[in-house]
């Protein structure tokens, strides 16, 4: 596979399991901006025992996200008693700590990011291994009681309770399962890239899942799916509408009064690079919080998509 495409596809993969390690929580309610923390907890995690102990990338993926998940849990308890943006600030402030033991833990280079990670050249098929394995395991959830039940907290979490629905458990277990995704993404990043620091899960990744799962739509599964597979290929959508743009020659763009200073402008905002992602990334949320705030995906959307036929030629 050529080197860039493989990359590409990974990178992809790693913020479709990150945002549905978002939308996992979310199912009950929960906004959590601490899923780039988790990812560092398992990239740190998968490192050591790869790295420290010697044991194998797969040993280590298992380890990655179980340990996740326990932290996870950790930091669920406390967030059981707040909702809305404390909850935000919860994990946000999780993130924060992550990364500052991150930058001060001699045990992995500290400051110097942890080096010499082992490079897994099968990631790619990791990575949409577990890809498949998530969507298999939320379109049974959806289906299932447990499920029901993690909607129905999400509705009116005191209503679930009076109907005999074990809040505390579910909500626990379903931030649990979320940072057990997100170690697992942390974990095949750092094997992928073998080198990892503090800057690596820092907020920004974590406001790229928000955004992830906001334009995808959280109604569905498949919304975060779609809202990660979409912003992580718009940049080379971009790249390559600017590489198009120097193929135009300068005679058409002379024809047109202002052509120059519009081709000029046009091939700036396509430099789709660094800061300025963040700032298309704002543009587009402001956009779809005007054109279509639900997202681009809705549970009635895949409905209509899963159930539609074409009319017959008799119709």
């Amino acid at each position: 596979m050529n080197p860039f495409i493989e990359s590409l596809l990974v990178f992809t993969g790693i913020h479709i399991i990150a945002a549905m390690s978002f939308y996992m929580p979310f199912k009950t309610g929960q906004v959590s901006l601490g899923q780039a923390g988790f990812m560092g907890v398992g990239a740190y995690a998968a490192g050591v025992i790869t790295v420290k102990f010697g044991l194998p990338y797969p040993v280590g993926l298992i380890f990655a996200g179980l340990f996740s998940g326990l932290i996870g849990i950790c930091v669920g308890f406390p967030a059981l008693r707040i909702r809305g943006i404390y909850l935000l600030l919860l994990t946000l402030g999780f993130a924060q700590i992550v990364q500052v033991i991150a930058l001060t833990w001699d045990y992995t280079g500290a400051h110097d990011g942890f080096q010499g990670i082992p490079y897994q050249e099968n990631t790619v098929w990791y990575v949409y291994g577990t890809i498949i394995i998530l969507i298999l395991f939320f379109s049974r959830l959806e289906n299932s009681s447990l499920g029901r039940a993690m909607v129905s907290i999400h509705e009116d979490e005191e209503a679930a309770e009076v109907m005999g629905i074990d809040v505390v458990r579910i909500k626990l277990l379903a931030f649990g399962l979320g940072a057990v995704m997100a170690g697992v993404a942390g974990a095949m990043f750092a094997h992928y890239t073998t080198y990892v620091d503090s800057r690596s899960f820092g907020i920004l990744l974590g406001v790229e899942i928000l955004m992830f799962c906001v334009v995808g739509g959280v109604t569905t599964y498949w919304g975060p799916i779609l809202g990660a597979a979409f912003l992580s290929l718009l940049p080379e959508g971009l790249r390559t509408l600017r590489d198009l743009m120097e193929l135009i020659p300068l005679a058409v763009t002379d024809a047109i009064p202002k052509g120059n200073e519009i081709y000029e402008w046009l091939y700036e905002l396509l430099d789709f690079e660094n800061e300025k992602r963040l700032i298309v990334y704002g543009a587009i949320l402001i956009i779809m919080m005007i054109i279509r705030p639900q997202g681009l995906l809705t549970n009635k959307t895949v409905r209509q998509l899963m159930f539609w036929k074409r009319p017959s030629r008799d119709a």
